[in-house]
């Protein structure tokens, strides 16, 4: 009877124990925005990208499935409109239909890592639409390469462009050095041939 008793407690704290787990897990892990869907009238319009995660320096697209009760809607790109979106930049785009039925791309190169806006506007039907979206963040590409990250092209920039500035200095400065050496020369040139 004590043996069954042990054997209820040791199954009931380990399923216990497994529970809390799981359900740490699932606190612990954040959602993703992988792909959003917004609902506009009759229409459900769902934005996310092609390749996932997205990558900072790698070709992708922005995805646009589009739907009207469940059927996909295709003549879409003649009326909705698209502009990207990040910090206070901004481009406009255009839908592009693909083969699937209701599905649209707008090819973008992210060059930097962070939350990007998709803005969609114009009209579906007779339906007015001015929706932003956004969906999952650009990560840096340094978080799957591998076996050593490469290094980030803007932070490169910032250090050559620090560079030139350094070397510039170092050039007025080598100028002015020279200057003085030649002036001093001269003035010595002159006070030798004075005391002559």
């Amino acid at each position: 009877m004590k043996v069954e008793k042990q054997n209820r407690r040791r199954l009931w704290g380990g399923s216990t124990a497994v529970l809390l787990a799981f359900i740490l897990a699932l606190i612990a892990v954040p959602a993703t925005h992988a792909h959003v869907r917004v609902e506009v009238g009759p229409y459900v319009v769902v934005v996310g990208w092609l390749a996932e995660p997205p990558v900072v320096g790698e070709r992708n697209s922005i995805t646009v499935e589009i739907s009207e009760d469940g059927q996909p809607v295709t003549d879409a790109a003649a009326t909705l409109n698209v502009e990207l979106r990040y910090g206070p930049e901004s481009s406009r785009a255009n839908l592009q239909p693909t083969a699937v039925p209701g599905l649209y791309t707008v090819d973008i190169f992210p060059t930097v890592r962070g939350q990007y806006a998709v803005r969609l506007f114009g009209s579906l039907g007779e339906t007015a639409v001015d929706e932003t979206v956004r969906p999952e963040e650009v990560f840096p590409a340094s978080n799957i390469q591998f076996p050593e990250p490469m290094p980030d092209p803007r932070e490169l920039q910032r250090e050559i462009t620090t560079l030139e500035t350094e070397l510039q200095t170092m050039r007025t400065l080598t100028y002015v050095a020279l200057a003085v050496g030649v002036v001093s020369l001269l003035l010595a040139g002159v006070l030798f041939f004075k005391r002559r």
